[in-house]
């Protein structure tokens, strides 16, 4: 009981060190102040009944834009869902900030207890969660989707610890372990692609290393067996995550191109290679709250901590120790029998090393080779799995130290210096006095000034220095006498409102859908408020007619005289539509599953 007590109490001056900021009335400012207008605009959608989420109405001044396509939705869906039950924007915000915190020290925990046992569950928990790092994110990029992403990291490689250690027990024994792996990889998919790009492949690395090493700690009548069922194990669980987020995956891939993406996220300030680190910036507090840049010397912070530094660098010596002492111990152990019986700790080794070269110049060959790293921007984004592999480093050290007693006193000083030395990075820079003039639900404002700063996912065809935000909630901008329909231009000055002489009535005007009634004197071509994009149908009397666009990308529907009802639907492609089936298939396979095991387990 005592012991839970001190753990407990550990874990919670972990949390509070790295979250106080939070808990007061009032917030702050970070780089990316977007989240309350993300959340408006998830809000919105559900409400609208548009699910799965991937059109946002009023970015993009006000025309829409693909925004949750494209920008992995699952913080903002949880957000949204703060907000319905009554939080207020900014709680709503600081909740999906403290969720990053709590999940990320429950998993570091359970990834720390299962190698090394509560006690370097406790050094691990500490060395990830109070990560400089985490607070760059938290308190100066203000990165939930990141923080999210990272949140699922040590969840992940404890999900593999836990699946081969369950001996295929994982999924139909009366262990699931392979839940914890699922969700895991779910919520990493779905927060932030570029932690998954970056973050995947390690994992599969590491899961492979670690399955190899306990494969040989088997009989060898039992070897076989038991690669090949937690082999197909996590492959299992792998495949199944990436046929659940399909419906996200596929359309974000595919479609991109369709976007301004590449123009806005891709070059220039965002070329990865005016952002590489120089690695005694490892090693430099340097804490300020600005932005990256070309040399050593950025105003923000890429610190691993004086703790964590401190830490590792006993870890390495005491297992430099530990081989030298195998060494001299026995002349006859060969160097593949000291490899196998510190394999793990070399994985993490390497892992580590790798990804912090990953932030170096020294690894711009491998940049320049995978043109997909392009959309990564920032080469320190690889301090997220840096951060992981070198806490699991540190766990290390009360597997190296003999004697209860020795471990707790090394382990104990060195979670309060983690956290003495760190705390105060875990603070935002000022605290507003107004917070409206960042974080808003007001939509004029999503529409003129949240738009100018985030026009990312804007269609490809629209010029953002010619648009005008819309002014008012209409449904339709404005109309023309029809001339020939092919090659009609409509420029859009001045007051929209201006352009009919007639009225026409709203019925609908939602996210994802768009419906007027209008009686026309002659054949007319309508301006709908809304930017085109692949999956916009327009109907004219519910018939589907073709549909034209505009010098600025608005879309164009052209109406015969008389009384109709004219509009537009935003439905699925085909890449959209084949991506919601796969997503399908595997939430059809994942309930399956739990009903065999729910049945065979009563």
């Amino acid at each position: 009981m005592l012991k839970k007590l001190i753990i407990f109490v550990v874990l919670m001056m972990v949390f509070f060190a790295s979250s106080w900021s939070f808990f007061r009335s009032d917030f702050f400012l970070v780089h990316d102040f977007t989240h309350g207008a993300r959340i408006v605009e998830m809000h919105k959608a559900l409400v609208d009944g548009h699910f799965p989420v991937r059109w946002s109405s009023d970015l993009g001044y006000g025309y829409g834009m693909p925004l949750f396509e494209f920008y992995a939705p699952l913080p903002y869906y949880v957000g949204a869902f703060f907000y319905e039950i009554g939080f207020s924007l900014i709680d709503s915000i600081k909740l999906l900030f403290l969720i990053s915190t709590l999940v990320v020290l429950i998993g570091s925990y359970k990834l720390g207890k299962s190698l090394f046992g509560s006690l370097g569950g406790l050094l691990v928990a500490s060395a990830v969660t109070l990560a400089p790092y985490r607070a760059v994110n938290l308190f100066v990029r203000g990165a939930i989707s990141e923080l999210w992403g990272i949140m699922a990291l040590p969840f992940i490689l404890y999900g593999i610890i836990k699946v081969v250690g369950d001996d295929g027990k994982a999924v139909f024994g009366k262990k699931q372990s392979w839940l914890i792996l699922l969700i895991s990889l779910l919520v990493l998919l779905l927060s932030h692609n570029l932690t998954s790009l970056i973050f995947l492949p390690l994992s599969i690395l590491f899961g492979g290393i670690y399955l190899i090493l306990e494969t040989q700690k088997q009989k060898t009548e039992n070897k076989k067996q038991f690669f090949i069922k937690n082999f197909l194990i996590l492959f299992g669980v792998y495949l199944l995550a990436v046929l659940m987020s399909s419906f996200y995956l596929l359309p974000a891939i595919m479609e991109k191109g369709f976007t301004r993406l590449e123009q806005a996220i891709v070059g220039n300030y965002f070329d990865y290679n005016l952002h590489f680190l120089y690695i005694k910036q490892f090693f430099e507090v340097n804490w300020k709250y600005g932005g990256s840049s070309w040399g050593p010397y950025d105003d923000v912070s890429f610190y691993l901590g004086t703790g964590q530094l401190l830490a590792f660098g006993i870890s390495a010596l005491l297992f430099a120790k530990r081989i030298s002492k195998n060494i001299s111990k026995s002349t006859s152990l060969k160097i593949g029998q000291i490899i196998t019986a510190n394999g793990l700790y070399l994985t993490t080794l390497f892992l580590l090393a790798f990804s912090a070269l990953m932030t170096l110049n020294r690894s711009k060959l491998i940049w320049d080779s995978i043109s997909i790293f392009s959309f990564i921007q920032f080469p320190w984004r690889w301090l997220s799995a840096v951060i992981v592999f070198l806490s699991i480093a540190i766990g290390f050290i009360v597997k190296f130290i003999k004697g209860k007693f020795h471990q707790y006193l090394f382990s104990g000083v060195l979670i309060l210096i983690i956290i003495f030395s760190n705390y105060k990075f875990f603070q935002p820079e000022k605290f507003l006095e107004d917070t409206s003039d960042y974080y808003y639900s007001d939509i004029a404002k999503i529409r003129n000034k949240m738009s100018e700063t985030l026009p990312d996912y804007i269609p490809a065809q629209v010029k953002t220095v010619e648009i005008i935000p819309v002014a008012q909630e209409d449904a339709v901008l404005g109309c023309e006498v029809a001339r020939e329909y092919s090659g009609i231009n409509i420029q859009i000055l001045g007051d929209r409102n201006n352009y009919c002489e007639f009225e026409f009535t709203k019925i609908t005007n939602k996210t994802h859908k768009k419906l007027v009634e209008v009686e026309l004197p002659q054949k007319t071509m309508l301006e709908f408020a809304v930017l085109d994009f692949p999956g916009w149908t327009a109907e004219v009397d519910g018939v589907v007619v073709g549909k034209g666009v505009s010098n600025s990308g608005t879309i164009l529907v052209p109406v015969e005289p008389g009384k109709h009802q004219v509009g537009l639907e935003f439905k699925d492609t085909k890449v959209r539509s084949i991506s919601d089936r796969i997503s399908v298939f595997g939430l059809v396979i994942f309930l399956s599953i739990l009903f065999w095991y729910h049945k065979h387990n009563d």
